[in-house]
């Protein structure tokens, strides 16, 4: 075993809780490190749209929506029933407060969709927009070298070789010649790539999920935050029923952190992981999709050290339907239908036996209890 290091905080993973976690740990004076298994950092986080859904924001405000906190208590309550403990209220009370604090102190900055419904939209509270808020585009070349550890999107979602695209961009890239403006959209979007590639990998235009996980690494460098990188939890430390510290093995080096005030497990959850998933999916899944490194390593460590796993929810993970793909290196990637390809007029959806097995228009979570409900019913 190393020499002991001894912080004041010591969050494991380095996805945007686990970051987030560490950034306002820092802004409050904090002697934090921050561990990542994975050689970059932005875990499952890299790869989303990085939108974060929070009620009575002044982002929302400021874009034009009134909806408030008693419209959005009303749609959970609809969606998820009344809750049992405080928690939702703690929440529905705070986070509007907490995008404000971020705002404040770091780079990480966010913006209300112009339209964006909620997932359920014919319930009780639901809105066409304001609650959800995406990240503001980042200029990756702001990070210089660091812009290499931050985990790229989905290579299915970029496009010439790494550029990636959002919503907006789309009817310029798809129709450049439509309009005097979207012609200058397109021809600025792919001059910025062009230029990009001659020293990069991919596009430093970060959108989305990237953008999230790059404003989010771009402030803790900012404040001087330690990141170990291929830094894997091994074991937690205990002192009676206390988590004191953990076991990591850094470059394959065990080394052991105590931590004065607490542990973070920001681990992720355990959607790369088959054996995790088939605890709780049936039909069993053959096969995982999801950022590899979300293996329910914390999970374990936790139920290990005392801790209780919440299984009581309706679903135990948060769904997208995919198809297999074949055409980036490594011939095995796949393409998440969210939304854009499935809400085209005239599409039906159909299992192996030809049969319409759910409504399309529902989101993609829904679309794939649909598909998981159509299979049992079959098997």
């Amino acid at each position: 075993m190393n020499a002991e290091a001894a912080v004041d905080t010591l969050v494991i993973g380095a996805g945007a809780a686990g970051m987030t976690a560490a950034l306002v740990c820092a802004i409050e004076g904090l002697d934090v490190l921050l561990c990542e298994k994975t050689a970059q950092v932005g875990g499952t986080s890299a790869t989303s749209a990085g939108t974060i859904w929070v009620p009575g924001t002044r982002q929302s405000r400021e874009a034009g929506f009134n909806h408030g906190i008693a419209e959005a208590r009303q749609y959970l309550d609809a969606v998820i029933g009344k809750a049992p403990d405080n928690r939702r209220e703690a929440y529905l009370a705070t986070a509007p407060a907490v995008v404000d604090y971020l705002d404040r102190n770091s780079e990480v900055k966010f913006s209300a969709y112009a339209r964006h419904p909620d997932y359920l939209a014919n319930r009780p509270g639901a809105t066409v927009g304001g609650r959800p808020l995406a990240p503001l585009p980042f200029d990756g070349r702001l990070l210089g070298a660091d812009f290499e550890l931050i985990r790229p999107p989905v290579g299915e979602f970029m496009a010439l070789g790494g550029m990636m695209v959002g919503r907006d961009d789309i009817e310029p890239l798809a129709r450049p010649f439509a309009s005097a403006a979207t012609f200058r959209a397109a021809a600025s979007l792919l001059w910025r790539h062009a230029r990009d590639r001659l020293r990069h990998r991919r596009g430093t235009r970060l959108i989305m999920g990237n953008a999230l996980v790059a404003r989010l690494f771009y402030s803790l460098r900012k404040r001087g935050v330690a990141v170990w990188r291929n830094a894997a939890l091994r074991e937690l430390i205990m002192e009676g029923p206390r988590v004191s510290g953990a076991v990591l093995e850094v470059d394959g080096a065990r080394r052991r952190v105590t931590a004065r005030r607490g542990v973070v497990l920001a681990t992720g959850g355990f959607g790369g992981s088959v054996e995790h998933l088939n605890e709780y999916v049936r039909p069993p899944l053959a096969h995982a999709v999801a950022f590899a490194g979300a293996a329910g390593d914390g999970m374990l460590l936790a139920r290990m050290a005392g801790a209780a796993i919440e299984d009581d929810h309706a679903s135990p993970a948060f769904w997208s339907p995919v198809s297999a793909t074949d055409w980036l290196a490594g011939g095995c990637g796949a393409f998440a239908h969210l939304s854009l390809d499935r809400a085209k007029p005239g599409l039906v959806a159909v299992n192996a036996a030809g049969r319409r097995f759910v409504n399309e228009a529902l989101s993609y979570h829904d679309f794939v209890l649909g598909m998981l409900r159509a299979e049992g019913a079959s098997a």
